[in-house]
């Protein structure tokens, strides 16, 4: 197993001290919409087909990019398209070809289910660079998550038809991971390679919307341990096809080199912005209202971007609880920010503590 050894920590932690200082902006998430069509088990976001979350309008969508372009090189900002799911929105692609105009490079996230023939040439019309696509599982356990019958042979048909365009960098998959798919990892692993798909990165599920509803599905250490092992075994069979364990938390030292291409990061409001449905400013979606920056009405992003963020940025008021004891707080820095509790000052989820239980208890 490679060793994340002290000197190259010390270099990461240098690194991502100078990247929180400097704050440049390479990552953008716009939530297009908290509309869904589907009623996933596992949500973090409890979208629904009508949420009582209002839509910011398309103009000030595009006004919000266009500030973002006049204070940084658009060309270096990747912006990335979520929801719910970003297909409901009828205006989605007027906004994103507004965007590319402006020279951002962009790619979207989808369920699949409503992937046509005509919606790949809308994205082809106005540049998409990359597309993931949620598949969780081979057709039983997709369908029972997704919680749709014939889920699964949708979002399968989705990726056909996304590869079969040949216009774009990335077609990839993301998985999340429960104790009810966990075994169908290594054939997914063979349909993925056969069908062409260029990437996957696996999740696991943490306590958070509907997901905290449903029994089963929120990580344990077995479950986390199982993960990785596939990861680490399956990258070995092929390092040059990316395949890895995605950005959930810090998993110590001897396990980031093994599952992921580069160490744990959570970059959210230090090189990660984003725009929520509603006009707010955060980073990524999955972070819980409470690090919300500010609002369209209030003042402009880039505005926001220089003058707020600073509890994201300077995260040593996070180190207290069992944070405050560890010993891997300078790797870590209380993990991702979408796992912060907010009531009980600690991360819902420590992945180290899960890997580490014995150590952790000393």
């Amino acid at each position: 197993m490679a060793i994340f050894d002290p000197l190259r920590q010390w270099a990461w932690r240098r690194a991502v001290a100078l990247k929180a200082s400097v704050h440049d902006l390479d990552y953008f998430f716009w939530e297009a919409t908290l509309r869904c069509n589907l009623t996933c088990r596992h949500c973090g976001s409890d979208c629904t087909r009508d949420p009582q979350m209002p839509e910011l309008p398309a103009a000030q969508v595009v006004d919000v990019f266009r500030d973002i372009a006049a204070h940084h090189d658009p060309a270096r900002v990747m912006v990335a398209v979520t929801g719910g799911e970003p297909l409901v929105r009828p205006d989605l692609f007027s906004v994103l070809g507004e965007t590319a105009r402006l020279g951002f490079p962009w790619g979207m996230v989808t369920n699949g289910q409503l992937v046509t023939e005509k919606v790949v040439e809308a994205c082809v019309r106005t540049a998409m660079r990359t597309v993931t696509v949620s598949l969780d599982g081979l057709e039983t356990a997709h369908d029972w998550l997704r919680n749709k019958p014939g889920a699964y042979r949708r979002t399968v048909r989705a990726l056909q038809l996304f590869l079969s365009a040949r216009a774009f960098g990335m077609v990839e998959v993301i998985t999340c991971v429960h104790d009810g798919n966990v075994d169908d990892l290594p054939a997914l692993y063979t349909l993925l390679r056969e069908v062409g798909v260029q990437g996957w990165r696996l999740f696991t599920i943490f306590p958070k919307g509907r997901a905290l509803q449903t029994g089963g599905l929120v990580t344990g250490g077995p479950l986390l341990t199982r993960v990785l092992d596939f990861v680490r075994d399956y990258r070995q069979r092929d390092p040059a096809w990316p395949l890895q364990y995605c950005e959930e938390g810090f998993l110590g030292c001897e396990w980031e080199r093994t599952v992921r291409d580069v160490p744990h990061y959570c970059g959210a409001g230090i090189t990660i912005g984003g725009l929520l449905c509603d006009g707010s400013y955060s980073a990524c979606p999955s972070l819980a209202r409470q690090w919300v920056q500010g609002h369209v009405s209030e003042l402009p992003f880039s505005e926001a971007w220089e003058t707020r963020y600073r509890n994201m940025r300077d995260r040593r008021w996070m180190r207290n609880d069992f944070c405050g004891r560890c010993r891997e707080w300078g790797n870590c820095q209380a993990s991702s920010l979408h796992l912060w509790d907010w009531e009980h000052h600690r991360p819902q989820v420590c992945h180290w503590r899960l890997l580490h239980e014995r150590e952790a208890e000393k």
